[in-house]
């Protein structure tokens, strides 16, 4: 009987206990540039978010939300930007959530970069 309690006592300490699976990562994803509107999701239920807005030359502006309970929000920040516009919005939670959008799309004066016609494979080099 002693050995078979010492068995079960060494499997049980000797096995790794399971991790709880992490909780998923808060994000930001921008829905508009004019307005400036950022949706959030995975912050603490209910949850006060500091949105901190920071543009290419260092203007900043500040917008507050409170999470609803399933831990979305919906920021909409008076601002009207170009859909070039390069720019950072951090958002931190008062419980220490965090998450930050980075904005830099390719654009160019002249539209969309053009691609290379596809080449034909050469029947001597397959």
């Amino acid at each position: 009987m002693r050995i078979a309690a010492a068995a079960v006592l060494t499997f049980v300490l000797v096995l790794p206990a399971h991790a709880a699976p992490a909780p998923p990562r808060a994000s930001l994803k921008l829905e508009s540039v004019a307005p400036l509107v950022v949706t959030g999701k995975n912050f603490g239920s209910r949850e006060p978010v500091l949105l901190h807005y920071t543009a290419a030359d260092g203007s900043r502006t500040v917008v507050g939300v409170r999470a609803r309970r399933n831990g979305t929000f919906r920021a909409t920040f008076s601002l009207r930007l170009d859909r070039c516009a390069v720019f950072t919005v951090r958002a931190a939670g008062v419980r220490g959530t965090r998450a930050v959008l980075q904005v830099d799309p390719a654009c160019t004066s002249k539209g969309p970069p053009k691609r290379a016609p596809a080449r034909a494979a050469d029947p001597a080099t397959v």
